[in-house]
């Protein structure tokens, strides 16, 4: 396994529920995600192919129904480390599902591949 650097993302007080582009600095098949506390929320990562397009969601395929499922983190409070895959992706930002309206939170994140 072999990992890169750990880089920041933050999602804004005042009502903030998206966070700026986060650079990987290269493509990952994985990313670990250090939850701090938040307002209850759940999080999301959308991911683009370069750093001035559009960001999507990002799903998955589940491998035993083949339904597609959002990368989602439980609803709750944060203070968590999550690991998700990003299949390629090195630009990327976060979502939280509700506004983080009593600070700015600040995320760590270390793409990782084979």
């Amino acid at each position: 396994m072999i990992h890169g650097a750990w880089v920041t993302g933050t999602i804004a007080t005042g009502g903030g529920t998206l966070s700026g582009i986060i650079d990987l600095g290269r493509p990952y098949d994985t990313v670990i995600i250090e939850i701090p506390t938040i307002d209850t929320a759940s999080i999301t990562i959308r991911g683009a192919e370069a750093a001035g397009s559009s960001f999507y969601d990002l799903y998955i395929t589940d491998p035993a129904d083949g339904g597609n499922n959002k990368l989602i983190s439980a609803s709750g409070t944060g203070g968590i480390t999550w690991v998700a895959p990003i299949g390629g992706f090195q630009y990327l930002k976060l979502f939280a599902s509700g506004a983080q309206t009593t600070g700015t939170r600040t995320f760590y994140l270390c793409g990782v591949r084979s």
